[in-house]
């Protein structure tokens, strides 16, 4: 009996050990992927050109301040493009995780991306849980943008299973948003062009809480390329704000400086001191 409570209190302990050692590893994940986004937040100005899906990312220091802060009035009801999607292509979240809602009364914060922007999977990952609960509370109304400004097959594949997601099952929209994003890192952290398949998209998208059944019909809407005018939109947009670098980001119409809000909560804290200056 001695020697079976002996065995048993040496499991507990070594899983005891292994569970430390995966809540370190993952605690060292996050860390990494922190430091990597204020990096490449501070590194601004630098043109860089990766190996995954040609994705390149530019941005200038000496930007001119865009014009923004305002969500379109109506919705694009077009086809080819999601029903939730407004007629500049972007789509909102506003006091709830549902499309299309608003807040009244939020500072709108717009972030124009691309899916096959390594740049854009790094703000996303680190301001996630922050933007969900400045959403949630009402203090926000974001504004997603869209585009295909890296011309990379893979934001097409991106752009067609987030549609049908907006479409089928937009409860689960925001979720799959964010795992897109972080499906996009991971490509590029382990500069793998192996692994943008459409078999991880619908992985994503089953542990963002989008159905069997949706998941299973993302393959098609993909090889139709079924949201193509939705894209083509988003870049219309794009233009006309003369965006030229993702992720831009403007709070309440202006333009947020990346390297200041390079925290979990750097957007919060630039809402309470007041917005970006003047």
């Amino acid at each position: 009996m001695a020697s079976n409570d002996r065995t048993t209190k040496a499991q507990r302990r070594e899983a005891a050990r292994a569970k430390a050692r995966a809540m370190r590893e993952e605690q060292e994940r996050k860390d990494r992927r922190a430091r990597l986004t204020r990096r490449a937040l501070i590194g601004a100005a630098v043109v860089g050109v990766a190996g995954v899906g040609g994705t390149m990312y530019v941005q200038s220091r000496n930007r001119p301040q865009l014009s923004g802060g305002t969500i379109a009035s109506k919705k694009a009801s077009t086809a080819g493009v999601p029903g939730p999607v407004l007629s500049d292509a972007s789509w909102t979240y506003g006091g709830s995780l549902e499309p299309g809602s608003t807040a009244s009364g939020a500072t709108i914060v717009e972030i124009f991306f691309d899916y096959s922007c390594h740049f854009c999977a790094y703000f996303e990952n680190l301001h996630h849980d922050e933007i969900k609960s400045l959403v949630e509370s009402g203090d926000v109304t974001v504004v997603l943008r869209p585009s295909k400004l890296l011309k990379s097959g893979w934001t097409d594949m991106a752009m067609n299973a987030m549609g049908l997601v907006l479409d089928e099952q937009p409860e689960a929209s925001f979720a799959f948003h964010a795992a897109l994003m972080t499906l996009f890192a991971r490509i590029y952290d382990a500069q793998d062009t192996s692994m943008m398949t459409v078999a991880n998209i619908v992985t994503a998208a089953g542990e963002a809480g989008v159905s069997a059944d949706v998941s299973a019909r993302i393959d098609a809407a993909i090889k139709e390329n079924r949201y193509a005018a939705w894209t083509a939109l988003g870049d219309q947009t794009l233009k006309e704000y003369g965006v030229n670098a993702t992720p831009t980001v403007l709070v309440a119409g202006k333009t947020a400086d990346l390297t200041k809000i390079a925290t979990a909560t750097g957007l919060t804290d630039l809402i309470r001191a007041g917005g970006v200056a003047g």
